[in-house]
């Protein structure tokens, strides 16, 4: 399948819309995303990769050699992350473990 159809169809990951509340106090679909790519680049600054949004519907996973990649969720964050630095990568682990505790 090509970028563009991709694009168009799918379904949300349950993530994307984690934070959602009903009534004036909810916080907009766009600083509900800024805030998990915030919290997403904390959890991988020891590995060097950084992700943005891209288009307000994909992340941009970008590696410390420059490569990057395009996805649309969540896990594939995860799974770009394992490919572009060659290891494991659980996002639940303690600090300790991914190398950003004390």
């Amino acid at each position: 399948m090509c970028g563009v159809c991709g694009s168009l169809g799918g379904e949300e990951h349950w993530s994307s819309g984690a934070g959602r509340i009903q009534g004036d106090e909810a916080p907009t679909r766009r600083a509900e995303r800024a805030k998990r790519i915030r919290l997403i680049n904390r959890v991988l600054a020891a590995t060097r990769v950084s992700v943005s949004d891209w288009q307000g519907r994909f992340y941009l996973v970008a590696g410390p050699t420059g490569k990057q990649k395009v996805v649309d969720s969540l896990p594939h964050i995860w799974q770009a992350v394992q490919e572009m630095t060659g290891r494991s990568l659980d996002p639940l682990a303690p600090p300790q473990a991914l190398g950003t505790g004390p």
